[in-house]
């Protein structure tokens, strides 16, 4: 669920329903059109041109709304997503597209290979973040305790916000360390 949660996925699915009706509304303005030049009639130069600018003029509103919407969600920073009780949100070995920021919840850090939970995480943790420094796999596999809601920070941008903040960096470094350390002498136990 990493990168296509279902609330986006349904964004995406209400985008596409929307082009489909603006170029909808513009099949019917060019059949009304077609209509009015086969059969010029009194009541089709009416209804031609009463209807058919209307039509149009709502595909091409709808049609730069859905643009609009596309592009802020390409360009946003973070996205939010929401996870069910009892989810994954990702796995060990999975590839590091993004980092994580508990908005509400928890989530279990689990160790896959020793199906241990060596964590839990609440509001105003993060995680995620080891494989995107170490440019490594995840670590471990993080599920949901309670219904989470997270804000993602795409890899470029949490790279970007680790650069320009400096005091991010170093928190971040520190927890990465912390974090690795503990993993290293929890492995060295067993």
């Amino acid at each position: 669920m990493s990168r296509s949660s279902p609330g986006h996925a349904q964004s995406a699915v209400w985008i596409r329903w929307l082009k489909v009706t603006s170029l909808g509304l513009t099949l019917i303005a060019l059949l009304l059109a077609l209509q009015f030049t086969y059969r010029t009639t009194g009541a089709t130069l009416f209804f031609f041109s009463t209807i058919a600018p209307v039509l149009v003029v709502a595909a091409i509103i709808i049609f730069l709304w859905t643009e609009i919407l596309e592009f802020r969600q390409a360009h946003r920073l973070f996205s939010i997503e929401h996870y069910p009780a009892g989810a994954t949100i990702f796995r060990q070995g999975d590839p590091a597209h993004c980092a994580y920021f508990i908005r509400k919840g928890r989530v279990a850090v689990v160790d896959e290979e020793t199906s241990t939970t060596v964590g839990e995480l609440s509001a105003g943790d993060y995680f995620g973040e080891i494989a995107l420094v170490t440019n490594q796999p995840r670590t471990a596999t993080v599920r949901t305790v309670s219904q989470v809601e997270v804000a993602v920070l795409g890899k470029e941008n949490f790279l970007t916000m680790m650069r320009l903040l400096p005091a991010s960096e170093e928190v971040i470094l520190n927890t990465v360390q912390s974090r690795v350390a503990n993993d290293t002498n929890r492995r060295g136990k067993e």
